[in-house]
């Protein structure tokens, strides 16, 4: 089977200057050419739109081109995040219009959340695999080939059924993530992904063209009340071994002469021991590379032995997820369980390496914050000295404990819950717009708190609005 996978640009609207290689369609892509498919990525991101043309009209007369010169018998869309998902729907109406035969699939957090409001009120979706997709995306793909419609069978799919809308929950999750092969890297032009790195941190003076992004493990065991990724990923942690993640690095080091990484698992060093293979392995196979972390490790899983570990392997930035100043906020809220002495430890352990960019998070705006927290996460931000501190306003993204308390308390603000399948709004680069309004605070209180941290970040690390 012929199968063209698309990968919607970056909404206009968000702003990101170090746009990355789209994962789960090279690990969908992979597993599919495993199954003998025949397999084309379409990854908008990367394409050049000419000045003088209409973005739009561009995308559209190169999609169509695509299918009329591909012509493919499947088409699966990857959809990253809520902000892809107006655009995701346009192409496939576009499709649909150009090809109604072909049937359409779609996936990604958004999907997976509104299955079943999709289905019902997107008639140019034909199906929906939802959470990790490898193995029901070639199982579907089998049954597409024998003419089989055995959809009742296949985990975390959702499909139409004389003219009903069928979800079926997602219940298994690959156990053993070594068993999946490499992402499929032959399906796109690497250097279609490089960018300006000149202003990179770079200690180490290696060519970085981009960076690559790696999993080494999916999910996470903790259940921080903002975050949603277990829906996705499923409750288990699941890590690869590290000869298979080192095995890949050394991969593209060799094949692409590739020496930049960021490793994007949501909890990369929970398991300590399999850190330090990884890391081993890296140095013990004289991979002269830099990585960085962007997603924000555990504080709870860094000590000294990891930090030089890591550091000796090649990390060059690391981040930090604090969120909150206040242990309230933080532990009993948040359920982060993360101890502030803890915090200002690893702190000061991680500036004893001058080689390393630091950076750290914080969300300010849960439902329960008040004046008091908002003044803790004042004052922890001005005890650490990193070079970057990111203060976000807290997202209430669906699927999460904090958007059902919000919507139950009547405190969700900016967002219109009627149909939420639509929604593109959900997006935290705004920062003067809030999407919760807390129990005893104004919004004018959380401006004015707002104006008051940016300031001293600003002043604290010299670079740019936080």
């Amino acid at each position: 089977m012929k199968i063209l996978l698309i990968n919607p640009p970056i909404p206009a609207k968000w702003y990101n200057d170090e746009f990355y290689l789209p994962s789960s369609l090279l690990y969908l892509g992979a597993a599919l050419q495993k199954n003998c498919a025949e397999v084309k990525i379409l990854d908008m991101k990367a394409l050049k739109v000419p000045k003088d043309k209409d973005k739009n009209e561009f995308y559209d007369r190169y999609l169509i081109n695509i299918l009329d010169e591909f012509s493919p018998e499947l088409i699966g869309f990857g959809c990253l995040f809520s902000g892809n998902f107006p655009d995701t729907l346009r192409f496939s109406i576009r499709c649909k219009e150009h090809r109604k035969d072909i049937p359409i699939v779609a996936g990604g957090i958004h999907f997976t959340i509104y299955a079943g409001e999709i289905l019902k009120n997107c008639p140019s979706i034909d199906f929906i695999v939802m959470g990790e997709g490898e193995e029901t995306t070639v199982q579907l793909v089998n049954m597409l080939e024998t003419n089989r419609k055995d959809f009742a069978s296949l985990d975390g799919f959702a499909y139409r059924e004389n003219n009903e809308v069928k979800v079926n929950p997602k219940k298994r999750y690959i156990e053993n993530l070594d068993m999946i092969p490499f992402p499929a890297y032959n399906l796109i032009d690497l250097t279609d992904y490089y960018v300006d790195t000149s202003k990179w941190h770079n200690p180490k003076n290696l060519p970085i063209n981009t960076s690559i992004p790696i999993i080494t493990s999916r999910s996470c065991p903790n259940r921080c009340n903002f975050c949603s990724m277990y829906t996705v990923m499923g409750p288990k942690w699941r890590p690869r071994t590290a000869v298979n993640v080192v095995d890949e690095i050394e991969f593209l080091y060799n094949t692409y002469n590739h020496m930049h990484f960021s490793f994007m698992d949501d909890n990369m060093t929970l398991q300590k021991k399999r850190a330090l293979d990884i890391c081993s392995e890296v140095t013990k196979r004289k991979l002269n590379i830099q990585f960085e972390t962007p997603n924000g490790l555990n504080i709870n899983t860094l000590d000294e032995e990891v930090l030089d570990a890591l550091v000796s392997a090649g990390m060059v930035r690391i981040s930090i997820a604090i969120e909150s100043g206040s242990d309230f906020i933080r532990n009993k809220i948040m359920r982060k369980r993360l101890a502030r002495t803890k915090i200002i430890d690893t702190v000061k352990l991680i500036k004893q390496y001058p080689q390393l960019h630091t950076s750290a998070f914080f969300i300010m705006g849960m439902p329960e914050e008040t004046q008091e927290t908002l003044m803790d996460t004042y004052n922890l931000i001005k005890e650490i000295d990193f070079d970057k501190i990111h203060l976000m306003n807290i997202v209430p993204f669906p699927g999460t404990e904090v958007f059902e308390q919000a919507k139950k308390d009547g405190i969700l603000m900016n967002i219109d819950t009627k149909d939420m399948y639509k929604t593109d709004d959900l997006y935290f680069k705004n920062y003067e717009r809030f999407f919760i309004k807390p129990y005893t605070l104004e919004v004018s209180e959380m401006l004015d708190f707002r104006c008051k941290c940016g300031e001293l970040i600003n002043k604290k690390t010299g670079k740019g609005k936080n």
